[in-house]
């Protein structure tokens, strides 16, 4: 049974795409929904520098692209400090975004240089240098960084206390998600049109970074040591946007098509904005052309006002489902609209409104500025509804959602390859349909194994029965033949056959060795199995030379051994080339030459030891030959008749009429749903109920202004200040309620 398993691996190995449990490739057979990562996984890595947006007096300027431009220019002295770069060998290394945002300033990092021997930390500043040729006048050419806040997925930022040359103040910079910059800004420093702004360039597929600054007036270096995050970021100034382009890899578009045509399940789970990431979703495919893009808001419980949900769309959804047209198995309901919302959405509704999770799973496809733990939620949510859910990723806040999935694939080296059972040195999402094609194989042989293991052990079964109504039996060395000849050579060769190369086609592999189309099929092999045996067994008796069998002690030599067991000898060659299917799962039987010579030899040698075989082999193997040459020819005409009906049986009825034809239409007309197939219960509720209520825009205000931009903390963020004690709990909670 692990044949399969180990030729996959291989082959995966092969192609660049490691796995260190090779459990998980037959499961892989099974995934019908796949989670992607945005950053890093369907967009490049890194980043280019669109430009700028600085403000001033409340108002966006216009962009710049040239950071020369931006002389004295608080925004600058922003980018080129509010970073967690080092130098290792003389290149700049860390966050690629940090890193181009970094270069585009056109400053210089030094940091100090502590000898190995050194047995104390030398309290030493990293420091930032203008480029050369600008004077004191123009620019500051020198910034200490004193104090770095790393960034954190959870808090969408990161800060860094910073020193001028020649000043005596600390000011403080805060680089993160637009959305948390300005709820930690001052009101009267943030742009009345950020949110116009903002939806232009993200709508783009733009990646938009905000930053503000705080002076920390009469500040000694000790103090700013012991000072809590959150006291430090408060009370911002808004000082403007950087704007990246971060392009699609090419093999990106390519695979989601050839996923989405599969019918499989495509999801984005992403930290990126919401805007950024729909567009993003648009650009690869996971949107098709035409379909609608619903998004879910939810409002918070605020001062006795209930927990809201709105779905809102461009276009009336109602136009494009016309009721009465949803057919689930056909994909027609689910195809017309897809849902996109945030992690804060998400954690609203999971808190308020639970039994709405599995319909925002069934037709979500784009989840926008989620957490590590939200990302992992939405897996676990998946898994639930009976999705096999396999996630593609390659940064650290992908790990739970890559250990929680069915089947974890990592694009990088570093944290994300210990969490994921699979990893892939190219790093693009182009090994996704090698390793579900790979899986499908492994599952295809496995399932072919059993039942080729199961056929032979009742094959053997009923040549054993057959002969003992005669007090015969097969002789040991004819058991040792079949055993090791044929059942071992074949299982040997068996998982040889690779993966089908062509299209990958909606059903996956049968995963139950036990469920009614397996049993079926061996049901069908074993009767015909006992057909031809008993058929040779009668047959023999009937010609004229024949004589009963007398029992002589160590032998069990007879007519109707040798009927029984050079027609069984055809049986098991027969077995092992019908259960070796082939497309849609497996390439066909002839192109695995190893099985394929395998097959030849052994029908050669089989069809020798029937017709002519040497006295000193039938003295070997225990059985006599009939003095007619009539009875061997019609042995041969038995074997080929097994050979087209268990041919005919697996290809024809099990494999088309009953598992392409009779099982969904039974499976349709009663309406079956299993409880691993919750999604296409709850996807029938939706298309009955013509959900979800869309309107073209929101009932009431959100993000109207500054202030409601501020007022709904992030619940990470009051969960983060719950964990630093009671009296920042206390805080977060006063900051929250005046916010609201």
């Amino acid at each position: 049974m692990t044949v399969g398993k180990l030729y996959a691996q291989n082959r995966l190995h092969a192609c660049k795409i490691y796995c260190i449990n090779s459990r998980v490739i037959n499961v892989a057979g099974s995934i019908n929904c796949v989670c992607f990562d945005k950053t890093g996984t369907l967009t490049e890595d890194g980043m280019d520098m669109w430009g700028v947006l600085p403000v001033d007096d409340r108002r966006f300027q216009a962009a710049v692209k040239d950071m020369a431009l931006l002389s004295r220019e608080p925004l600058q002295l922003g980018m080129a400090s509010c970073h967690s770069l080092t130098l290792i060998n003389g290149a700049l290394s860390g966050d690629p975004l940090d890193v181009k945002m970094f270069e585009a300033t056109g400053w210089k990092l030094e940091e100090p240089e502590v000898a190995d021997q050194e047995k104390y930390d030398l309290i030493v500043p990293t420091i930032v240098k203008s480029p050369a040729g600008r004077g004191h006048d123009e620019l500051p050419s020198e910034i200490a960084l004193v104090h770095q806040f790393q960034f954190s997925s959870t808090l969408q930022r990161m800060s860094v206390v910073t020193r001028e040359l020649g000043s005596q103040d600390f000011v403080l910079y805060c680089k993160g998600s637009p959305e948390m910059v300005v709820s930690l800004s001052r009101p009267e420093t943030v742009p009345e049109e950020l949110n116009v702004t903002l939806q232009t360039y993200t709508e783009q597929g733009y990646r938009v970074i905000a930053l503000g600054r705080r002076t920390l007036a009469e500040t000694s270096y000790t103090k700013i040591q012991r000072m809590r995050r959150e006291d430090m970021e408060k009370d911002l100034e808004f000082l403007g946007m950087i704007v990246l382009e971060n392009r699609l890899k090419p093999e990106t578009e390519p695979v989601i098509g050839v996923l989405k045509a599969a019918h499989l399940k495509i999801v984005m789970i992403t930290g990126d904005n919401i805007l950024t990431a729909v567009s993003v979703a648009k650009e690869c495919g996971i949107f098709s052309p035409g379909e609608t893009v619903v998004n879910v808001t939810a409002v918070p419980a605020v001062k006795g006002t209930p927990a809201r949900v709105f779905y809102t769309s461009p276009k009336d959804l109602m136009a494009v489902i016309p009721n009465g047209q949803h057919d689930v198995e056909a994909g027609i309901g689910q195809e017309c609209f897809k849902l996109a919302l945030t992690g804060k959405t998400w954690a609203i509704i999971r808190d308020s409104f639970p039994e709405l999770v599995p319909r925002l799973c069934t037709r979500g496809a784009v989840f926008a500025r989620m957490s590590s733990d939200q990302k992992q939620q939405l897996v676990q949510e998946l898994q639930g509804l009976g999705y096999y859910v396999a996630m593609c990723g390659d940064g650290a806040n992908d790990c739970g959602a890559l250990k929680a999935a069915h089947v974890g694939i990592s694009l990088s080296e570093a944290e994300s390859s210990v969490a994921s059972p699979f990893t892939s040195k190219d790093a693009n999402i182009s090994c996704v349909p090698k390793v579900i094609r790979e899986g499908r194989a492994a599952l295809s042989t496995s399932s072919g194994i059993f039942k080729f293991m199961v056929a032979y052990a009742l094959t053997e079964f009923i040549s054993c029965i057959i002969l003992y109504a005669v007090e015969s039996n097969l002789f040991d060395l004819q058991f040792l033949f079949i055993d090791i000849c044929l059942i071992v050579n074949f299982g040997f060769f068996f998982g040889k056959t690779r993966a089908y190369a062509g299209p990958l086609v909606r059903d996956p592999p049968l995963t139950s060795l036990l469920s009614f189309i397996p049993l079926t099929s061996l049901t069908l092999h074993v009767t015909i199995i006992t057909a031809v045996q008993l058929g040779a067994f009668f047959w023999v008796r009937q010609f004229p030379w024949y004589s009963d069998y007398k029992r002589i002690p160590d032998s069990y030599a007879c007519y109707e051994n040798y009927a029984v067991y050079c027609v069984s000898l055809f049986q098991y060659i027969a077995s092992a080339v019908a259960f070796s299917q082939g497309k849609p799962y497996r390439k066909e039987i002839y192109t695995n030459v190893a099985l394929m010579i395998s097959l030849v030899i052994m029908t050669l040698i089989c069809a020798y030891k029937t017709m002519y075989p040497a006295q000193w082999i039938t003295d070997y193997f225990g059985y006599i030959q009939p003095p007619a040459f009539d009875f061997k020819v019609i042995i041969l005409c038995l074997a080929v008749s097994h050979f087209v009906l268990v041919v005919f049986a697996e290809d024809v009825l099990v494999n088309y009429v009953l598992a392409k034809i009779i099982r969904p239409m039974w499976k349709k007309k009663a309406g079956l749903t299993t409880n691993e197939e919750k999604f296409l219960a709850v996807d029938r509720e939706l298309a009955a109920e013509m959900w979800p209520p869309v309107t073209t825009e929101l009932p009431i205000k959100l993000n109207a202004s500054v202030t409601e931009l501020r007022a709904p903390l992030d619940t990470a963020e009051i969960h983060f200040r719950a964990e630093r004690g009671p009296e920042s709990s206390l805080a977060s909670h006063e900051m929250a309620d005046q916010a609201l």
